[in-house]
C-alpha cells in the first residue's frame, strides 16, 4: 500500500510569481496555494494583531517524493526577494481522491 504525506510551506506572497512558474516546470501532479495571515520571524507593526500576509502552499504526494519537494521548496526560498518561510512534512493517513462519475 502506498503512503502519502503533505507538503506544506508557508512563504511570503510576494513571490508567488518565482514559485507558481517553479512549480509548473516540476512534475508535481497537484498544488494548492492559499493566501493566509500570520506572523514568524517577521512581524508587521502597523497591521492588526502584527499579521501580514503570505501563501500557504500544500501538496499532497507519496511520502517518498515529500523529502524531495520539501528541497526544492527550500531550494526556492534561498531565491525569494524577501525572506523564506518554513516548510513541514505531514503523514496523511488516508486519501481519497473523490471524483463525479459520468452519467
Amino acid at each position: 500500500m502506498m503512503k502519502y504525506s503533505k507538503v506544506v510551506a508557508i512563504m511570503n506572497i510576494s513571490d508567488y510569481g518565482l514559485l507558481s512558474e517553479a512549480l509548473k516546470s516540476s512534475n508535481i501532479p497537484g498544488v494548492t496555494v492559499s493566501r493566509v495571515e500570520g506572523y514568524g520571524d517577521y512581524v508587521n507593526d502597523f497591521a492588526a494583531f502584527g499579521f501580514s500576509e503570505n501563501m500557504k502552499i500544500e501538496i499532497y504526494t507519496s511520502s517518498e517524493q515529500a523529502e524531495a519537494i520539501a528541497q526544492q521548496l527550500s531550494e526556492l526560498a534561498n531565491a525569494m526577494t524577501e525572506g523564506g518561510g518554513v516548510i513541514a512534512i505531514e503523514p496523511v493517513s488516508t486519501l481519497l481522491n473523490v471524483r463525479k462519475l459520468a452519467t
